[in-house]
């Protein structure tokens, strides 16, 4: 008899959870862009060439401005993932907006491809140096599980302390603004 009256309960509760979780999906997707980058060679070199003309200028100016667009990190991480052997990350997309570093792309799960979403801010700690911290990451619609949450942190934090920090020895970064699809970086000689 106490079931009868329970399982009404449960089951307009369970709608209403449902709803309410469809309705949070919804409007977080909406927030995500939908425009696709291209991946280009142009925008590889691109970014090459303002990382030289950067390294003159904090050579003659004592100080540097580097903007880098969304093209250029998705091209370049494109290209990077395709010279490895088992890419965990398949079709990237990085986009710039409004302090965060997105990241979209898909991961393959057995014989599916699911899509990822990690979101990133970077900064400049005290002693000029960048820090990357993942603020959130999904896998599908779901939350991604703590265990893939810190293989995929400590490899980005492998990658950046391998490839980008050697290279920051004579570069102490002020600023970095991530805003309308770009990534300003500010600094000076160290």
């Amino acid at each position: 008899m106490k079931l009868r009256f329970f399982l009404p309960g449960v089951l307009a509760y369970s709608t209403l959870l449902l709803i309410s979780l469809a309705c949070n999906l919804l409007n977080r997707t909406a927030q995500i862009p939908t425009e696709t980058i291209p991946v280009t060679t142009q925008a590889v070199e691109s970014l090459k060439e303002e990382i030289n003309q950067a390294g003159q200028d904090l050579k003659s100016k004592g100080q540097v401005t580097v903007t880098l667009d969304e093209a250029e990190l998705t091209s370049l991480i494109a290209f990077e993932l395709q010279n490895q052997e088992t890419p965990i990350l398949q079709e990237p997309q990085i986009y710039l907006r409004d302090g965060q570093v997105i990241l979209l792309g898909k991961v393959k799960q057995g014989d599916t491809m699911v899509p990822v979403e990690l979101a990133l801010t970077v900064s400049a700690n005290s002693d000029g140096r960048p820090v990357y911290q993942i603020d959130s990451a999904k896998i599908g619609s779901l939350p991604l599980p703590e265990v893939l949450f810190k293989e995929y942190s400590e490899q980005l934090n492998t990658v950046f302390a391998s490839k980008i920090n050697p290279r920051l020895d004579e570069i102490f970064i002020d600023r970095i603004t991530i805003a309308d699809g770009a990534m300003t970086i500010q600094g000076h000689t160290r």
